[in-house]
């Protein structure tokens, strides 16, 4: 049985403006969303529902939040307004719909749909024009390219199970990961300069003992092939367990959860290896923050265009 136990996404800039991460939270009895600056301050929730809401993301603007919830009797996908206003259930299906992904130009979403078996759909944000990417046993997690033209999910199938990558019409796919026996794997997301991919290997050596490592898969940029892959190594810490979310602003730093006893958000810099704690509650925060730049709080205009890079934003 597959563990899903963290998600994250990010709306990063490359400045020293304070940005701000959207992520879900157990703290108040039920999984809810909340916003906090990129420093962990100013933590503030947006939902109020006794259903579960949860996996939230940054539209590429920052203008809106796209997000699960089964406040209607199963999962959706809804999206909301960047202040929590007007929620709408996007999807409306009888089957369960997950983990929301907007694609780089914000007119459309990828998601998982989860019936006889599963499958990866985008939609637009009027609800209209579904469109099949994928479908495989288990398939889930969609992360879009830095330029839209490619597409990373967690997929369970035929061929084996792990991360793959394949255009954005779900053709000419490929295996990114190197699953290991029983491993679990879970994909973080894209690098900043679309060249790597972050995700995280879960293993059980023996019954009841788990091992978590974050790994980096760089990629040939022209080819699409994998060049290497390199674990990442925290520092000496407290921390049971490690679930990748994403890449920081620069490209330099990670975000991922940490277990010590409950699930809280913790950013590890790559450059200096310092290790920062962002959120400290008695519950977990599984959270899937979305840091944003705050001058990209209007739509771009001509010559400001958005760059994406999968769950990674920032302007030019």
């Amino acid at each position: 049985m597959r563990i899903l136990i963290l998600m994250v996404s990010l709306w990063l800039a490359a400045s020293p403006l304070q940005g701000k991460i959207v992520f879900y939270s157990k703290r108040d009895g039920n999984p809810e969303i909340y916003t906090m600056k990129s420093d962990g301050s100013h933590q503030t929730r947006l939902t109020f529902n006794e259903a579960a809401d949860a996996m939230p993301v940054w539209s590429p603007n920052g203008q809106q939040i796209a997000f699960n919830s089964n406040r209607d009797g199963n999962w959706e996908i809804y999206v909301m307004d960047a202040d929590g206003s007007n929620q709408r259930n996007l999807t409306r299906h009888p089957a369960f719909d997950v983990s929301p992904n907007w694609h780089p130009d914000g007119d459309r979403i990828a998601f998982m749909r989860g019936e006889d078996i599963a499958y990866l759909y985008t939609i637009d944000l009027d609800g209209e024009n579904l469109k099949l990417i994928k479908k495989a046993e288990y398939i889930s997690s969609p992360k879009w390219s830095p330029d839209g033209r490619q597409i990373a999910f967690e997929m369970f199938g035929d061929n084996g199970g792990g991360i793959y990558i394949a255009d954005a019409n779900g053709k000419n796919e490929r295996l990114v990961s190197r699953p290991g026996n029983w491993a679990l794997i879970d994909l973080g997301g894209w690098s900043p300069d679309g060249k790597q991919i972050l995700y995280t290997e879960i293993f059980e050596p023996t019954p009841g003992v788990w091992e978590y490592v974050m790994v980096i898969v760089t990629l040939h940029r022209s080819k699409r092939e994998v060049i290497g892959f390199e674990e990442i190594e925290l520092p000496p810490s407290p921390l049971l367990g490690v679930q990748a979310y994403g890449w920081g602003a620069d490209g330099k730093s990670i975000l991922f959860g940490g277990l010590i006893g409950i699930w809280d958000v913790y950013r590890y810099r790559l450059d200096t290896h310092e290790l920062i704690r962002l959120t400290n509650t008695p519950f977990s925060d599984n959270t899937a923050p979305h840091e944003r730049d705050p001058r990209l709080s209007v739509p771009p205009q001509q010559g400001r265009l958005p760059v994406s890079w999968g769950e990674i934003k920032s302007a030019q």
